[in-house]
C-alpha cells in the first residue's frame, strides 16, 4: 500500500512537472503569436504561414534562452551558449518579421479621414490628388481607415482604404456629391494577358462583388494607364449604405486576371469582410 502511494505521488509530481515545462515552452510562443495578430496586425492566411512558423520558432528560442539562464551550467559555457542562442534569435526574428510572406491589416477609427489623407506617402498622395478632388464625407454614421500591406518574396503591395457608413438619407446625398466630384473610367483595361491570337485580353474598369460596386476613377489630368500598379477606386453599397475610397499601389504589378481579383487579393478587400 505504501509503495502504491509513493508511486502515485511520484507520478503526480512528474505529471505536474511536465505540465509546468509545457507551459514554459508554449507561453513565449503564444504571447508572440497574439502580439503578431492583435498588435502587429498580421492576418492568419496561407501567405502569412511562413511568418507564423518563424514567430513560433522564435518563441521556442526565447524559452530555450530562459531555461539556459536558469540552468546550473558553468558560467563560461552558459555565456557562450547564450551568445549563440541570442544570435539565432535575432536572425530568425529579423527574417521572420521583415522578409517572410505576410499580410498586415490595421484598422483606425479615431480621426479616420485625417489619418487616411496623412498616411498616404507623398508620391501616392500626388496620385490621389491627380485622380480626385478632396473627399467630402458628409454626415456618416461611422468612418474606418484600413491599411493593408502584403509582402511576398520581393513584391509588396499597399492599400489605403477609407470606409464610410451612412443612414439611407445621408447615403443618397453622399452619392450625389460623389457623382459631381469624380469621373469614372469607362474604357476597358488591358489585363496583361493574351489569347491564342496574341490579342490582349481586356477587362472592364468596374466590377460587382456581392452588393458592392467598384469603379476605377479616371485621373483628373485625363491621363490613362492600362496597368493596375497605381489606381484609385470607389466602392458603393446601396444595401448597407457604404462608400469606400481605395488607393492602391503595387510597383511590380503589370497584369491581373480581373479587376475583382485585384480588389480582393491585391488590394486586400477580402480582409475587410472577415
Amino acid at each position: 500500500m505504501l509503495q502504491a502511494n509513493r508511486f502515485r505521488e511520484t507520478t503526480e509530481k512528474r505529471v505536474s512537472g511536465s505540465a509546468v515545462k509545457l507551459i514554459i515552452w508554449c507561453l513565449p510562443t503564444l504571447i508572440l503569436l497574439l502580439i503578431s495578430v492583435f498588435r502587429i496586425g498580421i492576418v492568419p492566411n496561407p501567405d502569412s504561414l511562413p511568418s507564423f512558423v518563424v514567430i513560433a520558432v522564435t518563441g521556442l528560442i526565447i524559452t530555450r534562452i530562459i531555461l539556459l539562464l536558469r540552468s546550473r551550467r558553468k558560467a563560461g559555457i552558459k555565456v557562450a551558449l547564450l551568445i549563440v542562442w541570442i544570435v539565432i534569435f535575432v536572425v530568425v526574428g529579423f527574417f521572420g518579421l521583415l522578409f517572410m510572406p505576410k499580410t498586415i491589416h490595421h484598422v483606425v477609427k479615431a480621426d479616420a479621414k485625417g489619418r487616411f489623407e496623412a498616411d498616404i506617402p507623398p508620391y501616392h498622395r500626388e496620385l490621389w490628388e491627380s485622380f480626385s478632388v478632396p473627399i467630402e464625407i458628409g454626415t456618416a454614421d461611422s468612418i474606418e481607415y484600413h491599411t493593408i500591406f502584403r509582402y511576398y518574396v520581393m513584391f509588396e503591395s499597399h492599400s489605403w482604404i477609407l470606409l464610410c457608413r451612412y443612414n439611407e438619407e445621408e447615403y443618397e446625398r453622399a452619392i450625389e456629391s460623389m457623382k459631381e466630384r469624380f469621373h469614372f473610367r469607362t474604357e476597358p483595361l488591358g489585363t496583361g494577358y493574351y489569347d491564342d491570337d496574341s490579342v490582349e485580353i481586356m477587362d472592364d474598369p468596374y466590377t460587382t462583388i456581392g452588393d458592392e460596386l467598384f469603379r476605377m476613377i479616371e485621373p483628373g489630368d485625363g491621363s490613362t494607364s492600362d496597368f493596375y500598379e497605381d489606381c484609385v477606386l470607389i466602392m458603393t453599397n446601396d444595401v448597407k449604405h457604404q462608400i469606400a475610397y481605395i488607393v492602391f499601389h503595387e510597383f511590380d504589378l503589370d497584369m491581373t486576371t480581373s479587376l475583382e481579383e485585384l480588389i480582393n487579393e491585391n488590394c486586400g478587400w477580402k480582409y475587410l469582410r472577415l
